[in-house]
């Protein structure tokens, strides 16, 4: 009786490792594709909200929507927190006259910006803005090491 119990502990132990080794790279895709959606709901919601209140007062020209194309210095992945705290930091821009914008603040709000996401610090190189009704930032992001810090 304790050999069959055994075997199957030993077997139950086994199926799990192969389902783990098989399974978990799609798990770990899977959990980060619903990270990215969640970020991509919050920059969507911040859009209507802000549609919304320009909606009631008809102005000329103005920020609709802000889309942010982040490169990583390391790897191509951009972590869904450090998008969002970017995010927050230009979501003020929405719904401002495009042509009484200021253009250097529309610059120098995210160039050499340090942000701080799980204790990790990221710098913020700005590459390029397009100004317009869909104002898109071309940044790159460059991960700090200790010895880099201020």
């Amino acid at each position: 009786m304790k050999r069959l119990f055994a075997l199957f502990f030993l077997g139950t132990l086994l199926g799990m490792l192969i389902m783990h080794t098989f399974q978990g790279k799609e798990i770990d895709k899977l959990y980060w594709e619903k990270e990215n959606l969640k970020v991509e709901l919050y920059e969507s919601r911040e859009q209507m909200k802000k549609m919304q209140e320009l909606h009631e007062t008809l102005l000329p020209a103005v920020v609709r929507e802000i889309k942010l194309e982040i490169n990583m210095e390391e790897n191509n992945f951009v972590e869904p927190a450090l998008r969002r705290e970017i995010y927050d930091l230009v979501k003020g821009l929405l719904g401002q006259e495009v042509l009484a914008l200021p253009y250097p603040l529309a610059l120098n709000i995210l160039n050499n910006r340090i942000v701080e996401i799980d204790k990790k610090r990221y710098k913020l190189n700005v590459e390029a803005v397009v100004l317009g009704e869909t104002m898109v930032y071309y940044l790159k992001a460059h991960k700090l090491k200790e010895e880099e810090l201020p």
